[in-house]
């Protein structure tokens, strides 16, 4: 029997679950990752070992995912705005609720958070925009 005062092991797993998911999630982002990764080093080991071309498509997939990559196209131009305003929706969107739930409280402020996020992406697509030639 537990008092009013102590926690059960119910109380627990909610945030328990919570954290656990996207924990869970990353690691198995980069398990695919590192397994399509795998399959890609085979499939150039077959090819090398029958004595055919490796195709440039399958050596140029393992590069992509090493170093800075070069804007290319429409995306160079845009790649900012999106997450930016995302950012700065969401942080709208929760000032707004926390002060409508709790008046008076100190809550509002998590908003600050992504909305001072998106401020700066969109602030960092105006000043790329600029420094890009146009089309």
């Amino acid at each position: 029997m537990t008092t009013a005062g102590s926690p059960t092991i119910g109380h627990l797993i909610i945030p328990v679950l919570g954290l656990l998911i996207p924990i869970v999630a990353v690691v198995a982002h980069y398990m695919a990752k590192a397994y399509a990764e795998h399959q890609r080093h085979l499939t150039i080991r077959e090819f090398v070992r029958a004595g055919q071309p490796v195709p440039p498509e399958l050596l140029a997939e393992s590069h992509d995912d090493s170093g800075p990559r070069t804007p290319h196209g429409w995306a160079s131009h845009n790649r900012l705005l999106v997450p930016g305003a995302i950012n700065v929706g969401l942080g709208l969107g929760l000032v707004g609720l926390f002060a409508v739930m709790s008046p008076g409280s100190w809550l509002w402020g998590i908003g600050l958070l992504p909305l001072a996020l998106g401020l700066v992406l969109l602030v960092l697509w105006v000043v790329v925009r600029k420094q890009q030639p146009g089309p």
